[in-house]
């Protein structure tokens, strides 16, 4: 399906997407992009790279917990957007 993520459910990506875009989101967008840009921009390292991508998933899901878009999200929606976040700046 055009716009989802093969791991998490179409209405998971939307909802995602539609929360992301609230200007609320700002800091979690300029973090997430962050992340993005400076990994490309590295060597290849896996052992660094593996530890660098758990890294940022921990300390992404604490932001999304101490977000108020985020607050009362069920674990599920708190996975999802674990699922599709590396996918979020390609929709940028």
């Amino acid at each position: 399906m055009e716009g989802s993520s093969p791991s998490a459910p179409p209405l998971a990506w939307h909802h995602f997407l539609d929360r992301m875009r609230h200007p609320s989101a700002a800091d979690l967008v300029r973090s997430i992009k962050s992340f993005v840009v400076s990994f490309s921009n590295a060597a290849p390292d896996p052992e660094k790279d593996s530890a660098a991508v758990q890294e940022f998933l921990a300390n992404m899901e604490a932001a999304f917990r101490a977000h108020t878009l985020w607050a009362g999200s069920s674990e599920e929606e708190l996975e999802n957007a674990g699922e599709v976040i590396f996918l979020y700046p390609l929709q940028l």
